[in-house]
């Protein structure tokens, strides 16, 4: 099977079910005056557009066909995920979406996989609902951001949640969230807190994970980097050079390079040259398919298309093969 493993989706029933009792869930969803779906949650002075596109499985399904995928898995929203909301209802939200997702893709026939959600800010929550993801609805993959509401993922809080993450064997897909990336206050025109924000704040969350010694003390803690590895990959000269001549970054017991190889990536670089560079430095086993679908403005809608432009064989590995090995399909 040809695998995407990097694609969003709102279930239908995630949504109708916010819309009767959101108040349950720390959130409301509203139409506004053009018909048009809004949720806003509770203490947010603003409420978000819910893209039809994220829920309209006939589309979804078209797409697969056009662009030659077989299966694609269901990751939540980064801007939905609820990190702010207070832990009852956070935990509360992020059930929610596992359970519909979950059926949603129990009925596909093995076209969708689906992806939890879990609430970072609780310590607690957060493995809780790992464990109910994992144990109860069998999913194994788990999407959270680069950064919770501004925090690295070095932080001691999150530990706990890549100790069980580690020990589920379970699949950690770090995603950023335009809105709370790093230096974002400077990145307001054109676009850039996504073009430039969202790269950036990847290579800070794995950076963080690889000098704040996360990846030495869990070895069997699985990590995807979406977008490429966003800045990463070309960072890593630089990384290695700090780790060599300056003492504050020898955190670790190894060079930056042994636990960059212990990362996964998707394909989604928007270029030949990059995606080419990538797959030298990371290795075809450790490639997977992206598309980010259904955001077409910034995703690849000819990946396979992408390999080739790339000069990269288009192997089993990098088809379906580590993405069914990661996910256990």
């Amino acid at each position: 099977m040809i695998i995407d493993m990097h694609a969003h989706f709102l279930p239908p029933e995630w949504i109708e079910e916010l819309r009767k009792n959101g108040g349950a869930y720390g959130c409301k969803i509203d139409q506004d005056t053009n018909g048009s779906l809004r949720i806003a949650f509770a203490g947010e002075g603003r409420s978000l557009a819910l893209s039809p596109s994220l829920s309209d499985v006939s589309s979804r399904i078209r797409a697969l066909a056009e662009r030659r995928l077989d299966c694609q898995v269901l990751a939540p929203v980064m801007s939905l995920v609820g990190y702010r909301l207070a832990d009852c209802e956070a935990q509360a939200f992020s059930r929610l979406f596992n359970e519909t997702n979950a059926e949603f893709a129990r009925t596909s026939n093995g076209r969708f996989v689906p992806v939890a959600t879990v609430p970072m800010q609780s310590s607690r929550a957060a493995v809780e609902e790992l464990d109910y993801a994992v144990n109860t609805l069998g999913i194994r993959m788990v999407e959270i951001g680069t950064n919770v509401n501004g925090l690295n993922l070095d932080e001691e809080l999150f530990r706990p949640f890549f100790a069980r993450a580690a020990d589920l064997g379970v699949l950690v897909q770090l995603h950023p969230h335009q809105d709370q990336v790093a230096g974002k206050e400077r990145l307001g025109r054109y676009f850039l807190s996504n073009l430039i924000g969202n790269p950036m704040d990847t290579a800070i969350a794995a950076a963080s994970l690889i000098f704040g010694g996360l990846l030495e003390r869990y070895p069997t803690l699985n990590v995807c980097l979406v977008h490429g590895g966003g800045a990463l990959p070309y960072l890593m000269g630089r990384l290695s050079c700090g780790y060599s001549k300056i003492p504050e970054t020898r955190t670790v017991p190894r060079v930056p390079e042994e636990y960059f190889r212990r990362f996964y990536f998707d394909t989604m670089t928007h270029d030949a040259r990059a995606l080419n560079f990538l797959h030298g430095l990371a290795g075809p086993e450790h490639l997977v398919i992206g598309t980010d679908y259904p955001y077409d403005n910034t995703g690849e809608q000819d990946p396979l298309g992408a390999l080739e432009r790339a000069g990269i064989s288009a192997s089993q590995g990098i088809l379906g093969a580590n993405a069914a090995k990661l996910l256990k399909v």
